[in-house]
């Protein structure tokens, strides 16, 4: 594989190593996790926390073939109560976390963030007719990565390594990751050919070597750090996946969330002139329903 050191940020790149089969994608983040993580207040802690729940998401997704979206949502017992992140087959992603005022300024761990809680993998086809799949696992380990690595080991039973970083240089935020998975085939058919242990063992030795710096980069570039990793492996790149931060709220999706309500719990949400107002967890837009459109809605909500 050569490299032509024109791969861009905000991009999920496939890969294949040919010599064994084994499949993963790099992933690097730039404006678009910036975008995501500065539309609030963050603690760095949380910040940190939830761009690793974004890269995880990114990543992951682009192993799937599916048309909807791709979350992972984090909910937990401690400071921070809920972080989400999610994909969508095009692309778009967006994360939101809700925390309480004490959280551990120097807190380095998943369990001092969030306690006890579970990690909820789902994937969401319902809009165009599809099913939605959910898998969950305890929080274990001390990073998200690591709680992920287990959903995989123990749902799952697909052997996955990964490597991830997040950084706030220059005042902007920035992440890149690589995953490697054992993916079955077509029929079911293990990737690892003649089952070689030792190939899997050789893979996760050579992710293992590297540094925050090439994951982050801008230099060296994604292409180069693949082949720095595995060109005994037979590195093999796919055209890359473009990646962007963008909500999917509307009014209109409000609207339909007020519908679901009872009246008496509509009536409890006006404001003094009768309005309601609801604000976008993820990207802090507010919707403003006037009286007589909350009015609409409740006898929407009667019939």
């Amino acid at each position: 594989m050569s490299s032509t050191n024109s791969v861009p940020i905000d991009t999920s790149r496939p890969f294949q190593l040919d010599r064994t089969g084994l499949r993963g994608r790099s992933v690097r983040l730039g404006p678009a996790l910036d975008e995501i993580l500065e539309r609030h207040d963050y603690p760095e802690p949380v910040a940190k926390a939830l761009g690793e729940l974004v890269m995880l998401a990114a990543a992951l997704a682009g192993e799937l073939k599916f048309n909807g979206s791709f979350s992972l949502q984090v909910r937990g017992e401690g400071p921070v109560t809920m972080m989400v992140a999610d994909c969508t087959n095009a692309g778009i992603l967006r994360g939101y976390a809700a925390f309480g005022e004490a959280v551990p300024p120097q807190a380095t761990t998943i369990g001092e963030l969030c306690g006890k809680g579970i990690l909820a993998v789902t994937l969401d086809q319902s809009a165009v007719g599809g099913e939605t799949q959910q898998g969950i696992v305890e929080l274990e380990g001390a990073t998200l990565t690591d709680c992920m690595l287990t959903y995989f080991q123990r749902s799952q039973q697909i052997r996955t390594g990964m490597r991830f970083a997040v950084s706030r240089e220059g005042g902007s935020w920035s992440g890149g990751g690589i995953v490697v998975q054992a993916l079955p085939e077509i029929g079911g058919k293990a990737v690892l050919r003649n089952d070689d242990e030792d190939d899997w063992r050789r893979a996760m030795v050579l992710l293992g070597t590297v540094t925050p710096e090439e994951l982050l980069g801008p230099e060296p570039d994604v292409d180069t750090v693949l082949h720095r990793l595995f060109h005994e492996e037979e590195v093999r790149v796919y055209p890359t996946l473009a990646l962007a931060h963008g909500c999917r709220c509307s009014a209109e999706r409000f609207a339909a969330i007020l519908r679901g309500f009872s009246p008496e719990e509509v009536e409890e949400m006006r404001q003094p002139d009768r309005s309601i107002s609801a604000t976008c967890q993820f990207c802090s837009r507010t919707y403003r329903f006037r009286a007589e459109e909350v009015d609409a809605i409740e006898t929407g909500v009667r019939h």
